[in-house]
């Protein structure tokens, strides 16, 4: 065990004694094993590296719409269509967002339901914000940007999701199921 934890060998360390009765050799082994464990711990602390499995990429998005009879993609409703959220992509981001902010229409429809018709996409763009950062023309007096700005700056994002009507329609049915 000590060769995988990459700790000396017993027989280089100051406690083994070949005369110990094998519970006090075992015993003098878990007190070494700890101290390196204690002393691992504080290195990897001052190293102060963050956990793989923590999200630590920011990235702003924006959720517009468009339906058959308009031009073009607009801001959609709601204040919940932009904002800043930490993940480990831009397409983590995009395939969140989008069903999150169709499940808060459905959930408010007595504020949406006339806005949510049958003939309406969604899409959900998606910017790494040191990536924007990057593409500083035309920069206006507040920055870091939000994804508005971004898009106004015609900035290109790094991931976009596209919902149709009828993928729409089926989240905001199953939303509203009884049961």
């Amino acid at each position: 065990m000590a060769a995988l934890l990459n700790m000396p060998p017993m027989d280089e360390t100051a406690a083994h004694d070949d005369n110990a009765p094998r519970a006090r050799q075992l015993l003098s082994l878990y007190t070494e094993l700890a101290e390196w464990a204690k002393l691992s711990a504080r290195a990897v602390e001052q190293l102060d590296v963050p956990d793989a499995h923590e999200s630590t990429e920011r990235f702003a998005y924006l959720i517009e719409y468009t339906d058959q009879y308009a031009k073009g993609w607009h801001r959609a409703p709601s204040d919940q269509c932009e904002g800043v959220t930490v993940a480990d992509s831009a397409e983590a981001v995009a395939q969140t967002v989008l069903p999150r902010y169709i499940t808060h229409l459905a959930g408010d429809l007595d504020n949406y339901e006339l806005w949510l018709t049958e003939s309406f996409s969604l899409r959900a763009s998606v910017w790494h914000m040191d990536s924007a950062a990057a593409h500083r023309y035309g920069r206006r007096s507040a920055w870091p940007p939000s994804a508005q700005v971004l898009q106004d700056l015609r900035v290109p994002p790094q991931a976009v999701e596209i919902r149709t009507p009828s993928q729409i329609n089926q989240i905001v049915d199953l939303h509203n199921a009884p049961g």
